[in-house]
């Protein structure tokens, strides 16, 4: 009897079947890992600004001196690198925000 239930058309396939039962309900939050949560990217922006500083006071000081102007390379990519780092780490944190008081204002 056990093999007749799943001769029966909706049940057929038992993926969907398992399928169906596994769906996470709507009323969960969405949990982000923690070093993705909102305290650690403004941890990380602040360092990477302090980052950033650093590589412009090594670019002035390479520009300084003319035996290190072939150097100028190294501070140069650090602070591309920590830029756009800063920037798309801003624009991930202020999606988020709007995202959050879209869902605060539907839900008023």
């Amino acid at each position: 009897m056990n093999a007749d239930r799943f001769k029966h058309k909706e049940t057929r396939n038992i993926k969907n079947y398992i399928m169906r039962l596994q769906q996470n309900p709507l009323f969960r939050k969405e949990i982000s890992p923690w070093y993705d949560s909102d305290t650690s990217c403004l941890i990380m922006i602040g360092f990477l600004l302090i980052v950033f500083l650093f590589s412009i006071t090594g670019i002035s000081e390479a520009y300084e001196k003319l035996e290190y102007h072939k150097h100028v390379w190294i501070p140069g990519i650090l602070a591309i690198l920590s830029g756009v780092i800063i920037i798309s780490t801003s624009t991930r944190l202020i999606k988020r925000y709007y995202k959050r008081r879209a869902k605060e204002r539907d839900d008023l």
